[in-house]
């Protein structure tokens, strides 16, 4: 990944029980490389949970062979990266389970429906506070984390005052560009969002410190944030309303500045969105634009409904710009 060499953070030993929550819907292949990203960081988390958002291909089976045959062959002493992992368990969990993962657990869980982000990742972190963790760290499935993130991100959101969530540096994976370090900003007035260091070089980004970069942002990234229990206890589980899109942003609005918002310079994230592809673009799919102009509107109605107005008025652009670009320049 080509990044792990130059970060080697110093972690206290008081470790926290860190959970992680990786939400699966039908990319079985990205899931499982995600997963072994994970199993191979400096120091694992206590459990990591797949939630298989009601996938109707061949991922729950996939998932199902990648773990039994990973336990099995670390059982029989294979010392190669995935089965050297400290994980002991793999078990196939759906939602009317009783009985608590133990810690070294990997857990599939089976969710009925397909609810979206929030819904998907909100049974995760339920399963994992029951189980006793501290922290959860949910990661999109398309990305790649290196060895010393998961470290990283502990380290830098137990440092503050008040942790609440904390991000990481993303970096389009397979490339040197930036997709954000941590988070960004949304502006009230017309309900769009900026990546904080986008299509920086790692260099660029680099050239800031995290303390400067979390003056910026009021939000993090959902791709990569690490949660703390007292935030998840305090102002709630993310709005299952969203669907997709903005819940982060609503997430670090519901908190009202109670809890801190945390950069990790150091801890890089590998992801593999589109680069290129932007939501207003030629190629940007129907149905992404219409679910991101829907959560626009539900968070500046929940948070800021007095811009409304001109959040209207950007999204009647937008469209017409989108219009223009399709119809009349294809």
């Amino acid at each position: 990944m080509g990044y792990e060499g130059r970060f080697m953070p110093m972690v206290s030993n008081a470790s926290k029980a860190i959970g992680t929550v990786i939400l699966n819907y039908k990319r079985w292949e990205e899931t499982i490389a995600c997963l072994e990203s994970v199993i191979a960081s400096t120091t694992p988390p206590a459990w990591i949970v797949i939630v298989d958002n009601a996938s109707n291909n061949e991922s729950i089976i996939k998932l199902r062979e990648w773990g039994a045959k990973s336990i099995a062959a670390k059982a029989g002493g294979a010392t190669h990266q995935v089965e050297a992992m400290q994980f002991d368990n793999f078990i196939d969990y759906d939602h009317e389970s009783r009985e608590l993962p133990p810690p070294a657990s990997i857990i599939l869980l089976r969710l009925p429906q397909n609810k979206g982000y929030a819904a998907g990742n909100n049974a995760g972190i339920r399963l994992l506070l029951q189980c006793g963790a501290e922290a959860v760290w949910i990661l999109n499935n398309d990305t790649v984390v290196e060895k010393y993130a998961l470290e990283a991100m502990q380290k830098r959101l137990f440092s503050k005052k008040r942790p609440g969530l904390c991000g990481s540096l993303i970096i389009y994976r397979g490339t040197n560009t930036v997709q954000c370090r941590g988070g960004g900003r949304t502006t009230p007035w017309t309900g769009l969002s900026y990546l904080d260091g986008y299509k920086f070089t790692v260099s660029e980004a680099l050239a800031d410190t995290s303390d400067a970069v979390e003056k910026r942002i009021n939000f993090i990234y959902g791709a990569s944030v690490m949660v703390s229990r007292a935030f998840i206890e305090t102002v709630g589980l993310m709005d299952e309303r969203y669907f997709l899109y903005c819940e982060e942003q609503d997430w670090a609005y519901a908190a009202n500045g109670a809890f801190d918002l945390a950069y990790a310079a150091d801890a890089i994230v590998h992801h593999n969105e589109g680069l290129t592809t932007g939501f207003y673009s030629k190629q940007a799919n129907l149905k992404s634009l219409y679910y991101l102009t829907r959560s626009r509107i539900l968070l500046t109605a929940k948070h800021h409904p007095w811009a409304l107005p001109t959040v209207g008025l950007s999204i009647v652009f937008a469209a017409l710009r989108m219009f223009w670009r399709r119809v009349c320049c294809p």
